[in-house]
């Protein structure tokens, strides 16, 4: 009601601040009114400095000289307060007014599910996949049979929690997929007392991942008997799971290691090394790009190997710690301390209460190479003779793992040992990478790498979980590309990417709230003034919960001709995921 039918007014949603609507000024005055009553609830959020900074944008399109700027916020923490501040736009403004309009006065009890991690990083059919659940009471005072369901095609599963005051609590589901491609699903705690959840946005994750199809591998090795224990176990369908056909699961291309330069490494999902003599430096520079790249490799050096040119070419290229020296052992040396909780050995073993059972698995090792730990190196297997016999190198995107001995009797028994079968099978699908699928924030940048054909018709299409919303395309011209959705992400939920003409997934991602969102303290009028002052240099008015709106802003003006000007004003309605229904929560 204080703005008059000549102001040139701007409105816009947080939310949708960065969208070419935002600089295009409302004309009837009516149509704002529409707009507030219409107005729903994003799942999108902005930091205080992106909104100052696209506020500036929305207020250099306005013709007339006197500018106003309205923040309406609950005066939430998380929002306005930002360890990094990238935005100092308005502060040479000195024909513009700054308002804060804060909304409500107290903060609203809730309890969010933070976190949802997958704990397993190796997907196969039929075999339990480890799912944690982490929820975060913000209240002063305990919640108590609080009900978490698992939802994953047709299973559901539900755990119940008590969380005490200002404190989490976690809990793990298990469930095991039954076909190879993408799955998902949602983990939602159910808001089943609202006097101690009252705000529901923040109570589902959703995740997905991916249980490959085929995986794309590449055998090098010195010679052909060098590889005949690793090309039985990809023989033995046991190997693997009990519900999947080893003959279908692999591509399998055996070359002789000389020829590695030879070969598009990116065609392969992993690569196994077996007593390679030497690297020369071409070779090591190809490694480095494929590992660098997301390709993983399983290296045994052997007999024949030169371990001097190893850490000169593959270790120094890859900036890994160099290998020690061959050692023979007078004593059979046998498996001391195992990584468990290492995705290649998690759920291998049964575990007794003392976690020390590595003796009836334990194979003898007779020689090998003493591995070197350090900088991005893991030791998952340590020997008895104080050596590691299986390393995990990180290096960019990839992974390599190292072990200290060929696969073969002269080196010890090791193939010959139950426990050979999995680890080699599950060192294999760990290297290759084709698992991890990121979660997503709605609204925020989400590059994912998309192949393309190379053509200017190559298109991809973005389907939303809302089936009233169409998919969106996207051009990817050129070779692979590195592609950011996060603008199509405008909800929470699993979005799937595909090629367009294609029902296949290219990829499931799943799209989840801001967490920062959960924590719902609050700023009061003067540490707002403050943060303003000190940290952007903008003298804002603030006009608490209490004060009458219209008689506030007509104050403000006080003194000032205003009318003289077509005014210009910038209403940045801060409408954060909850902020609707907390709202009317408050007012009850």
């Amino acid at each position: 009601d204080a703005i008059s039918a000549d102001d040139e007014v701007f409105f816009t949603t947080v939310s949708g601040i960065s969208s070419s609507g935002s600089t295009i000024p409302y004309k009837d005055l009516s149509k704002i009114k529409d707009t507030l009553v219409n107005l729903k609830t994003s799942e999108v959020t902005r930091d205080l400095p992106e909104v100052l900074y696209y506020a500036e944008g929305i207020l250099s399109s306005a013709t007339h000289t006197h500018k106003e700027v309205y923040l309406v916020t609950d005066g939430q923490s998380s929002f306005l307060k930002n360890d990094v501040v990238y935005s100092d736009a308005l502060k040479s403004r000195g024909n513009m007014n700054f308002t804060v309009v804060l909304t409500g006065s107290r903060n609203a009890n809730n309890i969010s599910m933070d976190t949802v991690n997958i704990v397993s990083k190796i997907y196969e059919k039929a075999r339990p996949v480890k799912i944690k659940v982490k929820l975060n009471n913000h209240n002063n005072f305990n919640s108590v049979n609080k009900s978490v369901i698992i939802t994953f095609g047709s299973h559901k599963e539900e755990k119940v929690l008590d969380v005490p005051a200002n404190t989490s609590d976690e809990t793990e589901f298990i469930i095991k997929p039954e076909t190879a491609g993408f799955s998902s699903g949602s983990i939602e705690l159910v808001q089943n007392d609202i006097a101690d959840d009252e705000i529901s946005g923040d109570n589902r994750q959703y995740f997905s991942f991916y249980i490959p199809e085929k995986v794309n591998l590449l055998i090098a090795s010195g010679s052909p008997i060098d590889a005949e224990y690793i090309k039985a176990v990809l023989n033995i369908s046991e190997a693997i799971s009990q519900a999947t056909d080893i003959t279908t699961l692999y591509n399998i291309k055996e070359i002789n290691a000389a020829d590695i330069t030879g070969e598009n490494l990116k065609a392969f999902n992993s690569i196994i090394i077996i007593n390679k003599p030497s690297f020369s430096e071409k070779e090591a520079v190809i490694l480095k790009e494929y590992i660098d790249g997301g390709g993983g490799a399983v290296i045994y050096p052997g007999a024949s190997t030169d371990i001097s040119n190893y850490n000169n070419t593959i270790m120094k290229e890859l900036d890994l710690p160099y290998i020690g020296g061959k050692y023979y052992a007078e004593t059979p040396a046998k498996f001391e301390k195992i990584d468990y909780s290492h995705p290649v050995f998690e759920g291998i073993f049964r575990l007794e209460a003392d976690k020390n059972n590595t003796s009836i698995e334990s194979p003898e090792i007779l020689s090998g190479f003493s591995l070197s730990g350090g900088r991005n190196a893991l030791s998952i297997v340590t020997l008895t003779n104080g050596t590691n016999f299986m390393e995990e190198y990180s290096k960019g995107k990839g992974k390599l793992i190292m072990f200290a001995s060929s696969p073969d009797m002269a080196s010890g028994n090791f193939p010959v040992k139950n426990l050979f079968s999995p680890v080699t099978i599950r060192s294999i699908l760990y290297t290759s990478n084709l698992n991890g699928i990121k979660s997503a924030t709605a609204g925020s940048d989400y590059f994912a790498e998309i192949p393309a054909a190379g053509n200017s018709n190559d298109t991809v299409l973005v389907t939303p979980p809302v089936e009233s919303q169409n998919s969106a395309k996207i051009v990817l011209p050129g070779e692979n590309k590195l592609v950011n959705f996060g603008n199509e992400f405008k909800n929470t939920g699993i979005y799937r990417i595909s090629s367009a003409g294609s029902s296949d997934d290219m990829l499931r991602v799943p799209v989840n709230f801001d967490i920062s969102e959960t924590r719902t303290g609050r700023m009061n009028s003067g540490e707002i003034e403050t943060l303003f002052k000190d940290t952007y240099g903008i003298n804002a008015n603030v006009i608490s919960n209490e004060d009458v709106l219209t008689a506030s802003v007509i104050d403000l003006r006080t003194g000032k001709d205003l009318w003289q000007y077509f005014l210009a004003l910038a209403v940045i309605f801060l409408i954060i995921e909850y902020l609707l229904s907390r709202s009317l929560l408050r007012n009850k």
